[in-house]
């Protein structure tokens, strides 16, 4: 089952004339809503190539409340946003019920402007209230059996509340990096804690248990609702170091599920950053020492998944709801503060993480995070919430691609990263070193222009380009 396509391939014929469409226009306070007013008369038969189409594109963000920041994420082209929204601890702080929920510790403004602009929220929940720990007074882990019940009634309610105008929130991610040990972490940590070190599965089948009684519950209320386990940090591979018991949270949850394996989540969740160094670069993703076996921080993350998936019979969309290339406090050398090269590798990653990303039919991929300077300057803004370099070669990227339709690999066996993608009229290469070498690439004959990681144009010289730092080859279908 997937959740968005990427590889739309029909058409939408309208057959009826005289039918009148309701286009969304118009600005208030600075951030773009809709006008009920605007109203344009369009006379079918009407042919919409690629509609609807989906971008895999998003960020992680804290509030639309800032208009000029809203307007900077609409114009990066981004349909994807995870938010921290529903803390069941400050919703329901005593035990009640649905008349004493307090509503308005949720940023519904916030949730009513993503909908409006045609930004899907992932929504997470999370934080266990005092009445309800499994482990006081770990907020961030496990709820009691016995409060199950509740939970269960909390949620039926908040999807009740969100699934619908003018909230219409459709993915729900339950809890955030559930997969950490208690004694890890603080007890109010933003990791989730449901981690179980003397378990041999880590806690997963406690947490499927929970999902055994949510899933259901929300089915009940938003058939279409869909459903997500919580972001997974997957720290290390079980299948590598026998000593990696925390990888085995995944497989717990699966085999826990009810009424069969894997049958209370629509899709999986996994979180994946790659550290900044000037020695090492974009490379350290792939030859992450934990991941480089399977391919990476990212692509091996994601291929130890799918392996425990098919050894359950099951294959679930899967998306990569946090990354960055993030300059940390462990490297002062680079990072104290970074310098330019920091903020133009960001930029290249950008376009590595979501183009490799969408290659490997990651169904959505989620920057952490928009706003600046961000957790270790991952911001997609800095700290006066201006664009960054990173926010600029994405903001390219959304326009290059927009309408594409992901072909393949091209220039394989070769020093040079390739990616094929279709829209319209003309085929786009998106091309880079993984080694970060500068290399020489022969082009087809037909190579019409090429441009830059931002956009900017740059010559093609006998058929042949220089690549290092990502760019765009346009050539005719």
């Amino acid at each position: 089952m997937k959740i968005i396509s990427k590889k739309p391939s029909w058409l939408l014929f309208g057959l009826i004339l005289g039918i009148s469409l309701t286009f969304i226009t118009g600005e208030a306070s600075g951030a773009r809503v809709k006008n009920e007013n605007a109203v344009t008369v369009v006379y079918l038969p009407l042919t919409v190539n690629n509609y609807p189409w989906i971008t895999s594109f998003g960020t992680q963000v804290s509030d639309f409340n800032n208009p000029g920041e809203t307007n900077l994420a609409i114009d990066a082209g981004l349909q994807w946003a995870r938010m921290d929204a529903f803390h069941w601890g400050k919703i329901e702080p005593q035990n009640t019920n649905a008349a004493g929920y307090q509503w308005s510790a949720v940023d519904e403004a916030s949730l009513i402007t993503a909908s409006e602009n045609g930004i899907q929220v992932i929504g997470i929940i999370r934080d266990t209230p005092d009445w309800a720990q499994k482990n006081p007074p770990y907020s961030c882990g496990a709820i009691n059996q016995t409060a199950l019940p509740e939970f269960v009634n909390f949620v039926r309610e908040l999807v009740k509340r969100y699934s619908v105008q003018p909230y219409n929130v459709k993915y729900w991610e339950i809890w955030n990096e559930p997969d950490v040990e208690p004694s890890l972490v603080s007890a109010n940590s933003v990791f989730g804690c449901w981690g179980n070190d003397q378990d041999a599965y880590y806690g997963g089948g406690y947490y499927s248990q929970m999902l055994n009684k949510v899933y259901p519950a929300i089915k009940s209320v938003d058939s279409t609702a869909k459903v997500g386990i919580g972001g997974l940090l997957l720290d290390c591979d079980p299948t590598k170091d026998r000593k990696c018991r925390s990888g085995k949270f995944f497989e717990g949850l699966i085999r826990s599920g009810l009424p069969n394996y894997g049958a209370n989540f629509d899709f999986v969740s996994f979180h994946g950053y790659t550290p900044y160094s000037s020695t090492g670069g974009l490379s350290l993703d792939e030859n992450h020492p934990k991941w480089s076996h399977r391919g990476g921080i990212v692509l091996g993350k994601l291929d130890y998944l799918r392996d425990v998936m098919e050894k359950y019979g099951i294959d679930k969309p899967i998306l990569h709801t946090e990354g960055a290339l993030t300059c940390s406090e462990l490297n002062p050398t680079d990072c104290d503060p970074p310098g330019s090269d920091f903020f133009e590798a960001q930029a290249d990653y950008v376009v590595w993480l979501f183009v490799r990303n969408w290659a490997n039919d990651v169904d959505a991929t989620i920057w952490y995070q928009f706003e600046g300077p961000g957790w270790r300057y991952s911001g997609l803004l800095d700290g006066t919430q201006s664009p960054k370099p990173a926010y600029n070669a994405l903001k390219f990227l959304t326009q290059e691609l927009r309408f594409a339709t992901y072909q393949g690999r091209v220039l394989e066996n070769t020093d040079t990263a390739g990616y094929e993608f279709s829209k319209d009229d003309m085929k786009v290469w998106v091309l880079w070193s993984p080694d970060e070498n500068p290399h020489t690439v022969s082009l087809p004959t037909n190579a019409m222009r090429a441009f830059d990681k931002y956009g900017v144009e740059i010559p093609i010289t006998a058929n042949q380009i220089t690549v290092n730092s990502p760019v765009y080859i346009e050539l005719p279908r």
